[in-house]
């Protein structure tokens, strides 16, 4: 978002040039949590209140300016809203003098989107108006304010949220089920703890076994195919079906590496004894990840590992009509190697210099780069994509994940270039350069075992630095 100074173009008064208008919009907001029938009542309360206090302020210039601005059943620590983004932009075009909001958690209940926000509440001409606690962020005691309450808002989200995972933490230490769906080989019993299913267990079984003898995960998905096995069937509560088909890669990965079936539960961020009957024995366990373990050291080696380390890009970068770029990479000049991806340009294209450019390696990756790490900030997006079977491990806790994000993005500028390089394959499935913009497309398949690996690593570092 830009935070670059705005002229102050406030309009006057025609019959006065002593009282300036001043632009007022109204934002209003309520969560999913409070979109229960009342939620509507709820925003229009705060729409009514807000328009009551700009009519007080009608001798001061304040006018009210439409249209209303109002999030329904969106969190206050998502600020990925519409109406939200809507306002910025109407800030930022110089349309809006103030922002008129009834307390200043339906802004936002998060300090750092507080501090974000902020920045366009302090460019001279705007302000920032909270009626139900008289602040006013043109003055340096309401920014004060501002962002103590914010601080306190935090505050009280991250005690819930504290409280919502020892809760979670708690039952899961005594047996009871706190994931969206039970593992293939289980089921529940009316206690909410798990019990085998005779069935599906010999099936978890045959995937161990049989893999021990291929070594391949191809070979491996050619024989259940074959056996006729198939994923779990799901029924969600509003009696939606999921699952229930052939296993694809991400699915043997998922059983393969979930240690609910050694009898353990994951809670607290790492792995612990659990109530449930395991249904794998130690010794199959370590004969099976003997074999992955080693399918992983020779997968670290590429067909090209220096095309891919320094254009990992290579095959994945088009121009918006569909026609792919191309690698290059340039002799040495004074000691220096220029590398580019060459841009599919006809001859017609480039005597009059349009259609695809030719792009410098280093400017196109620093882009894709910056769009990865805005995700990694805001992942929503992405996770909506996993499907549920996905989602349905023990590892997969929302708030676990959203830290592993957090702990990724962090880090970013200590990983080492083929790491870089790396992860860049692993989750765009395409670049899409257009004359004014780069998209990124994700490959969700890969940004599912990337996902599972990120958060694998976590909870095996976790459980180092407890040791």
């Amino acid at each position: 978002m830009s935070q670059g100074h705005l002229a102050n173009n406030r309009p006057k008064h025609k019959d006065s040039s002593e009282i300036t208008v001043k632009r007022c919009a109204i934002y209003a907001r309520v969560s999913s949590s409070e979109n229960d029938g009342a939620a509507l009542s709820a925003i229009e309360a705060q729409i009514q209140a807000c328009k009551y206090y700009i009519q007080s302020q009608r001798g001061m210039g304040w006018e009210l300016v439409e249209p209303i601005y109002a999030d329904d059943g969106y969190s206050g620590g998502d600020i990925n809203r519409p109406a939200l983004r809507q306002l910025i932009t109407d800030m930022e075009a110089g349309k809006i003098d103030a922002v008129v909001i009834q307390r200043l958690d339906r802004l936002s209940r998060s300090v750092k989107d507080m501090c974000d926000l902020l920045p366009l509440f302090t460019i001279p001409g705007i302000s920032l108006i909270s009626i139900s606690q008289s602040l006013d962020s043109e003055t340096s005691m309401g920014r004060l304010a501002i962002h103590l309450l914010t601080s306190f808002g935090q505050f009280e989200r991250e005690l819930a949220g504290d409280r919502t995972r020892e809760k979670i933490a708690t039952a899961r230490a005594n047996g009871k089920w706190q994931n969206n769906g039970v593992p293939l080989g289980y089921v529940l019993d009316t206690k909410q703890e798990l019990q085998v299913d005779a069935s599906e267990s010999l099936t978890v079984q045959e995937i161990f076994r049989h893999f021990v003898k291929a070594k391949s995960i191809k070979e491996l998905l050619k024989t259940l195919s074959d056996l006729g096995y198939r994923t779990k069937v799901r029924i969600s509560k509003v009696g939606n079906k999921t699952g229930g088909n052939f296993f694809d890669s991400n699915a043997l990965y998922r059983v393969l590496n979930n240690r609910m079936y050694l009898g353990e539960g994951f809670y607290n961020n790492e792995w612990h004894p659990s109530k449930h009957q395991p249904i794998i024995d130690r010794q199959l366990w370590d004969q099976m990840h003997a074999v992955l373990d080693g399918r992983a050291r020779r997968k670290g080696k590429p067909t090209k590992p220096r095309d891919y380390a320094i254009f990992p890009l290579g095959d994945r970068l088009y121009w918006h009509d569909g026609r792919q770029y191309k690698m290059h990479e340039t002799n040495e000049r004074n000691g220096q190697r220029y590398r580019y991806y060459l841009g599919p340009a006809t001859s017609e294209e480039k005597a009059s210099n349009t259609g695809p450019p030719d792009l410098r390696t280093t400017e196109v990756h620093a882009k894709v780069i910056s769009l990865l790490r805005k995700q990694f900030r805001e992942p929503q997006e992405w996770l909506a994509r996993i499907s549920d079977e996905d989602k349905s491990g023990p590892e997969f806790e929302p708030t676990h994940v959203v830290e592993t994000f957090e702990g990724i993005e962090h880090m970013w500028g200590h990983f080492w270039d083929i790491t870089v390089a790396g992860t860049m394959r692993d989750l765009i499935d395409r670049a899409i350069l257009y004359p004014d913009k780069l998209e990124i497309h994700l490959d969700i398949d890969g940004f599912s075992e990337w996902l599972q690996a990120s958060l694998s690593m976590k909870t095996k570092s976790s459980k180092k630095s407890r040791a």
